[in-house]
């Protein structure tokens, strides 16, 4: 009986595990633009990194000042020269010469297209999951609790704890024909009211389409009944 308890808690444990699935999404598209004050070079990339976070509603632009200790420690960590620099997404390098509205234009469009790519994948996965989840639910529940139940009525403990019921059952009476009638009579009891909680278990589940923890709740009563 505590076998069959630990198998029916793992399986409510599985189920919940796969109801609950995380959808994951895509990152924002980050930019570093590192510049400094009083510089010439700075005061004309200003304006192109300024209508470019205007522009673009998805990415994440941090001004770095490479006057501070901070600043100039991010700065230098890659490789730079001179200022103004940007780095896209902690992984494109742009230095000074190289800045222009549209080779950020056309860089940005590129980590856009692909994030996209990313969250759309990330969906079709997440929807295919739900889909495996459903047919399991829809196709296999049936075979899979008469299996469960197959199995939990051979187990050792039910099979001596049924032996000594009826047993005890015919031996009250007087005929070996009454007590096997007895002993039917107390198997069909048995399976009658299993059938029935079946049935009220059922019958709940209908009420209230949308209640998600069934399975949980069932598994506790079948586990209170064990």
């Amino acid at each position: 009986m505590k076998r069959v308890s630990r198998i029916t808690a793992l399986l409510v444990i599985i189920y919940l595990s796969l109801i609950f699935i995380p959808v994951a999404h895509a990152d924002p598209v980050t930019i570093q633009y590192f510049h400094q004050k009083g510089c010439h070079d700075c005061e004309i990339t200003d304006p192109i990194v300024d209508r470019i976070e205007t522009q673009y509603n998805t990415i994440v632009i941090s001004k770095i000042e490479t006057s501070t200790a901070d600043g100039f420690n991010q700065w230098n960590k890659y490789g730079f020269l001179e200022v103004p620099a940007i780095v896209i997404n902690n992984e494109t390098k742009i230095p000074k010469e190289e800045i222009t509205e549209e080779k950020l234009k056309t860089l940005i469009d590129e980590y856009l297209v692909e994030e996209e790519n990313i969250t759309e994948y990330t969906t079709e996965e997440v929807t295919r999951k739900e889909q495996e989840i459903e047919y399991i639910n829809t196709d296999l529940n049936l075979p899979f609790a008469y299996s469960l139940g197959l199995f939990a009525g051979f187990s050792p403990c039910l099979m001596a704890i049924l032996g000594f019921l009826l047993s005890f059952t015919a031996g009250t009476s007087n005929s070996a024909k009454s007590g096997m009638v007895r002993a039917t009579v107390f198997g069909l009891g048995l399976v009658g009211s299993y059938l029935l909680l079946g049935l009220c278990l059922l019958s709940f589940r209908k009420s209230i389409p949308d209640l998600e923890s069934f399975s949980f709740v069932t598994g506790v009563i079948v586990i209170l009944i064990d």
